[in-house]
This record gives structure tokens, sequence and C-alpha cells, in this order.
């Protein structure tokens, strides 16, 4: 467990879940096509290799409006 300046306690599972929440979040407001399966792979032996399967769960559309997301 780690603990943040907040005080409040997190798992590393946690801290990577919101890490790659974020940067999904960003790369779709920036109009990234990032549903795919996305391989991967290390230069060293020591590190595995990855295959990581993005779907999208609902039919929301990147906003055309420069990346940015309105709070309404």
């Amino acid at each position: 467990m780690t603990t943040s300046n907040d005080g409040n306690s997190d798992s590393s599972s946690e801290t990577f879940e919101r890490a790659l929440a974020t940067l999904l979040r960003d790369s779709f407001a920036a109009g990234t096509e990032i549903e795919d399966t996305w391989e991967i792979t290390s230069p060293s032996d020591l590190v595995p290799d990855w295959r990581v399967v993005i779907e999208k769960t609902s039919g929301a559309v990147p906003p055309d409006n420069g990346g940015d997301f309105v709070d309404e």
C-alpha cells in the first residue's frame, strides 16, 4: 500500500487503474482512436510483452471542441 499526501491509502493496482483511466479519457478527448488490440513489446527478456485490448462499452463519441470536455 502507498499513502498519498492527502492521507488516502491506495494499492498499486488502484494507482495503475487511475493512471490508465486518465490516459484513456485524455486520449479519447483528443480524438485518438484507442479502441483496438495493442501489442506492447519490450527489448528486454526480463520484462514481459503485453497484449492490451481496449473496447468501448458505450456509444459516446469524441467531442468536437478541441479536446475539452464541458461539464453541464
